[in-house]
């Protein structure tokens, strides 16, 4: 079994645990709906959607190995990567995760958004050019925007900035 296949597993172990134990927590822990949520939907929608992907990564890992291309899944150039390389770029995607959320009760959801998507483009995508990076984190604090604001109806908190 090549590194990226162990990767992909431990990536769908990580999201389905997440999303079952989100949901479990909702249903049976101390969770409540905050003031200016007063439902489910959002923690649920994001627990389903952690599942969802785990099943996915899982139904792929699936298909690229019943079509015997599971080498396919591997760089010609990768290096062995270990668990303690899995462990720490894992740690990091949580620590950013902490950072977003922290950013989001202090400036807001919409520039929260931007700016990480901002960050997450330049980290992932080093090649891209600058107009590209101008253009797509705008594009999904619009796309939040949308979502939150005009279709779903929430009311955000007034942060910092907007």
């Amino acid at each position: 079994m090549n590194r990226t296949i162990v990767k992909e597993l431990l990536s769908a172990a990580v999201m389905l645990s997440l999303g079952i134990a989100g949901l479990i927590h909702i249903q049976y822990g101390a969770w409540r709906p905050a003031p200016l949520v007063p439902s489910y939907i959002m923690p649920q929608t994001a627990y389903y959607f952690l599942i969802g992907s785990g099943f996915w990564v899982l139904a792929m890992l699936g298909f690229f190995t019943l079509r015997k291309r599971a080498s396919a899944l591997e760089r010609p150039d990768a290096r062995d990567q270990d668990l303690v390389a899995i462990g720490l770029s894992s740690g990091l995607m949580l620590g950013g995760a902490i950072i977003y959320f922290w950013l989001v009760l202090n400036l807001g959801l919409i520039v929260s958004t931007v700016a990480f998507n901002a960050v997450l483009i330049a980290v992932l995508a080093p090649n891209l050019s600058l107009k590209g990076l101008l253009i797509v984190p705008p594009l999904m604090g619009a796309a939040v925007w949308l979502l939150f604001i005009k279709m779903i109806g929430m009311t955000l908190p007034s942060p910092l900035l907007f």
